[in-house]
C-alpha cells in the first residue's frame, strides 16, 4: 500500500518545475508495463495531462475527447457511444495497477470518476498546499450512496438535493437563454480565423520542431482562401503555451473563429485533431481527426485547409479547388529535414537552414516546398551582409524558378523571385509582377504585404506604401517582428516620432534589444541625437552595415576624425566579402565630400550593391540629392527620378 498522499493541487498554483515534473513522471507511467501495451490508453492520458497542463480543461469533455481522439463528430450521441468512459476507466484501472507496484513517487496522477480533468497529488517531501480542493472536484460523480439516517435525515437530503436540481436547471436554462438572446438572428459567417499552434502530443519535446512546422505549413495552405483572412505564423505563435483564453486570443487577434489542436507522431504516421471555435459565441462549430502516412502528410495539410473552408460555408472556386488539392506526396526523410530547416529559419540561422533544405532536395529532387525554403534562406543571408550579394541573390533567384517550375500555386517562390529580381538585376518591372502573383496566390501573407510595402517604399510611394503595411498588421498584429518593419517604412517616409512609436509596440509585444538596436540608432540621427546614436551603433559590432551608418553619424556629428576611423574597417570588409561600397558613400555623404560619396556610389553601381535599392529614399544621401548626378544615377538603377 501507498502512504496517505497530502495535497491535490489545482493548475493555478503550479510552478513551471511542478509541471516538468509532472512531464517526467507522466513518461514513467507511459513506459511502464501496466501502459506499455496500450498505445491508445498511453495516448489518451497523455491527451489529458497536456491539455490540463495548457490550461484547456475546456477541452476535457467526453464529447470533445471523442471527437479528439476517436474521430467522432463533435455532436456525436454519448449516451450510445461510450467508447471515451470505456477508454477512462481502463486508464483509471491502469494507473491503479501501476501505484500499486511502485514506491511513493513525488507526485501521483489520478483520473477521479465522472472527470475527464486529471489531478495530481504530492507526496509529504513536495507539498504544496495543503487542504486545496482538488482540479475538477466539482465534476465528479458519486462514488456511494449515502448512508440512510435515522429520523428526518433521509428525507431532509432528499428535499434539498431536489431544491439544488431545481435551481441548477433554472440557472441552466437562464444561461442559455442568455447566450443564445446575445446571438444576432442572422449570424455572420466566419470570415477571419487564427490557427494557434498545434500541441504536440508525442511525447517527445523533440518533436516541438515538426508541430510547429505543421502549423505554419496549415496556416499557408488557409491562406490561400481569400475570402478569408487567416492571421500569420509570426502572430500565433506568440501564442504558443500561452494561458489566456481563447476569447481573450480571439479578441487580441481580432479573428471569428479560432482552430485549435494537437498533432501526435507515431512511427511513421502522423494524426492531427483539429477543432474550430466559433470566438463571437465561444461555441465548437466543427472538431475532426486527420492520420496519414508521413509520405502523405503534405495531402494531409491540404485536407485540414479544405474541411475548414466547407465548414464555415466558403464556396470554392474550380481555381482554389485545385490549388488546395495539388498536394504531393513526398519521402519522410524530406518532409523531416525541410521540417527542421524551417525551425532554423524561424531561428534566425539561416546557414544552418540551408543545410537542412539542402538536406530535404537530396532526398526529394521534386519538393517544390524545399527549393521554395532554400531561395528564402539565401535571399535571408544576402539581404543581411553574411554572403557576397552576387552569389546570394544568385541562388536566391535560381531557387525560386526552380520551385515555380515545380509548383506555380505556391506564393513564396514568387515572393523570392521578387527580391532577387530586386536585389540582382534592379528589374523593378519584374519584382512588382511577381509580388501581385504571390497576392494572388495568397492575399493572407504578411510576408508578401510587407515585401509589396518595402517596393513601393523603395519607389517614394509613401502612401501607398503605409496603407500596404497596414494590410500586412491586419494578418500581423501580434508580432513584434511586424512593427519593426512597420518602423522602417515610416523611417523612410521621414516621420520619425511614428517609426519610434513602432518600436515601442514591438518592445511591449517581445522586448529584444538585438533586434531594435540598428532601427533605433538610425531613427536617432535623424531626430538629431547622434550622441545617442552613436552609444547604439557601438553595439552593433563589425558589420558593414552598422560601420556605415556609424560613420555617418560621426560625421554629421561633427566628429570627423572618428567617421574617417571607418572608411579602412570598410574597405578591409569590400576587399574580403565584396560588401561596403554604398556604406563608404554614406560616410562621405556625412563628411559632405560629394566626389567621394558620388566616387563610391558608382562603385557600388558596377557591382550591383543591393544599398542602391534605397537610392530614392535613403535619409542619409539627402545631402546629394541637389547634384546632378544624382537623379542621373536613380535613372540608371531604374528609380523615378523625382
Amino acid at each position: 500500500m501507498n502512504p496517505p498522499r497530502d495535497s491535490a493541487e489545482d493548475l493555478q498554483g503550479l510552478s513551471s518545475e511542478q509541471i516538468s515534473l509532472i512531464r517526467e513522471h507522466l513518461q514513467d507511467v507511459l513506459s511502464s508495463p501496466e501502459f506499455a501495451t496500450s498505445k491508445r490508453a498511453q495516448e489518451f492520458l497523455r491527451i489529458l495531462i497536456e491539455h490540463a497542463l495548457a490550461d484547456r480543461t475546456e477541452s476535457l469533455k467526453e464529447r470533445m475527447i471523442g471527437a479528439e481522439m476517436f474521430g467522432r463528430p463533435v455532436d456525436y450521441d454519448t449516451a450510445n457511444d461510450a467508447v471515451v468512459r470505456v477508454k477512462a476507466t481502463e486508464v483509471r484501472r491502469r494507473l491503479a495497477q501501476f501505484y500499486g507496484s511502485i514506491d511513493e513517487p513525488a507526485v501521483r496522477i489520478e483520473l477521479p470518476v465522472g472527470s475527464y480533468v486529471p489531478r495530481f497529488v504530492w507526496s509529504t517531501a513536495h507539498k504544496l498546499s495543503a487542504e486545496r480542493e482538488p482540479l475538477g472536484a466539482a465534476k465528479h460523480e458519486s462514488q456511494g450512496a449515502e448512508p440512510e439516517r435515522k429520523g428526518s435525515g433521509r428525507t431532509s437530503l432528499g428535499k434539498w438535493m431536489a431544491f439544488v436540481a431545481v435551481v441548477a436547471f433554472l440557472i441552466g436554462a437562464v444561461f442559455v437563454g442568455v447566450k443564445e438572446w446575445k446571438k444576432p438572428l442572422a449570424v455572420e459567417p466566419i470570415r477571419s480565423i487564427a490557427i494557434l499552434p498545434l500541441i504536440n502530443l508525442s511525447g517527445d519535446p523533440n518533436q516541438e520542431y515538426f508541430a510547429d512546422g505543421m502549423t505554419e505549413e496549415l496556416i499557408a495552405e488557409l491562406g490561400k482562401v481569400p475570402e478569408l483572412r487567416v492571421i500569420s505564423r509570426t502572430s500565433v505563435m506568440s501564442y504558443k503555451a500561452s494561458k489566456k483564453k481563447l476569447p481573450e486570443i480571439a479578441e487580441e487577434l481580432r479573428v471569428d473563429g479560432i482552430v485549435e489542436g494537437s498533432i501526435v507522431r507515431e512511427g511513421s504516421r502522423v494524426r492531427i485533431t483539429a477543432q474550430l471555435i466559433d470566438s463571437r459565441f465561444d461555441e465548437h462549430v466543427w472538431s475532426h481527426s486527420y492520420e496519414r502516412e508521413m509520405t502523405g502528410v503534405l495531402e494531409l495539410q491540404s485536407d485540414v485547409a479544405r474541411a475548414i473552408a466547407d465548414e464555415i460555408r466558403i464556396k470554392l472556386t474550380p481555381q482554389q479547388q485545385a490549388r488546395l488539392n495539388r498536394a504531393r506526396r513526398t519521402k519522410p526523410e524530406a518532409v523531416e529535414a525541410y521540417m527542421q530547416g524551417t525551425q532554423q529559419m524561424n531561428s534566425g540561422n539561416a546557414r544552418r537552414a540551408i543545410e537542412y533544405f539542402r538536406q530535404a532536395i537530396d532526398k526529394d529532387p521534386d519538393y517544390a516546398a524545399a527549393h521554395a525554403a532554400l531561395s528564402s534562406a539565401y535571399g535571408w543571408i544576402g539581404e543581411s551582409g553574411g554572403m557576397s550579394y552576387a552569389q546570394a541573390f544568385s541562388e536566391q533567384k535560381a531557387e525560386a524558378l526552380k520551385a515555380i517550375e515545380l509548383d506555380d500555386s505556391r506564393p513564396e517562390p514568387h515572393l523570392e523571385l521578387g527580391i532577387a529580381a530586386m536585389n540582382q538585376d534592379w528589374d523593378w518591372a519584374t519584382q512588382k509582377k511577381e509580388f501581385q502573383r504571390a497576392l494572388e496566390l495568397n492575399m493572407n501573407s504578411a510576408a508578401v504585404h510587407w515585401a509589396y510595402a518595402g517596393y513601393l517604399s523603395r519607389m517614394g510611394l509613401v502612401n501607398d506604401a503605409l496603407d500596404e503595411a497596414n494590410l500586412a498588421l491586419k494578418t500581423d498584429p501580434a508580432s513584434s517582428h511586424a512593427y519593426m518593419n512597420m518602423s522602417f517604412i515610416y523611417y523612410f517616409a521621414r516621420q520619425y516620432d511614428q517609426a519610434l512609436a513602432q518600436i515601442d509596440r514591438a518592445n511591449a509585444l517581445r522586448p529584444d534589444p538585438d533586434e531594435t538596436l540598428f532601427p533605433l540608432s538610425i531613427i536617432y540621427v535623424e531626430k538629431g541625437q547622434f550622441d545617442k546614436a552613436i552609444q547604439e551603433f557601438q553595439k552593433s559590432g563589425n558589420s558593414p552595415h552598422g560601420l556605415g551608418h556609424l560613420g555617418n553619424a560621426y560625421a554629421r556629428a561633427g566628429r570627423k576624425a572618428e567617421a574617417r576611423s571607418i572608411l579602412p574597417k570598410l574597405k578591409d570588409h569590400v576587399a574580403r566579402t565584396g560588401i561596403g561600397r554604398y556604406e563608404i558613400a554614406l560616410v562621405y555623404a556625412g563628411l559632405k565630400e560629394n566626389d567621394q560619396a558620388f566616387e563610391w556610389l558608382e562603385r557600388a553601381y558596377q557591382v550591383r550593391d543591393k544599398g542602391l535599392t534605397y537610392l530614392m529614399v535613403d535619409p542619409c544621401l539627402d545631402p546629394l540629392r541637389s547634384d546632378p548626378r544624382f537623379p542621373e544615377l536613380l535613372k540608371r538603377v531604374g528609380l523615378p527620378a523625382a
